[in-house]
């Protein structure tokens, strides 16, 4: 939760904006979970707020991530499967 509060900083989000290409794909497997079933109604919004901004600040990259992230989990559900 006080991660995502750092979202709230300006110059924060400067900085991962630059970084974006680096930090999206780390981050975009626990922003997603969030997003879709936190349990802390705080997290969920917050949260929220960060892929809104990901997905604002580069579509591109959040597609690409959004993709390969899918993938991911289909490979590892094939792979369960066996």
């Amino acid at each position: 939760e006080r991660a995502l509060f750092l979202w709230n900083n300006e110059y924060i989000v400067s900085l991962i904006a630059q970084n974006r290409d680096q930090i999206l794909p780390i981050v975009f497997g626990a922003l997603y979970t969030n997003s879709r079933s936190h349990w802390n109604q705080t997290v969920h919004g917050l949260t929220c707020n960060v892929v809104k901004l990901f997905m604002e600040m580069d579509p591109r990259l959040f597609d690409e991530c959004s993709t390969a992230y899918q993938e991911k989990q289909e490979k590892e559900m094939e792979r369960l499967a066996s």
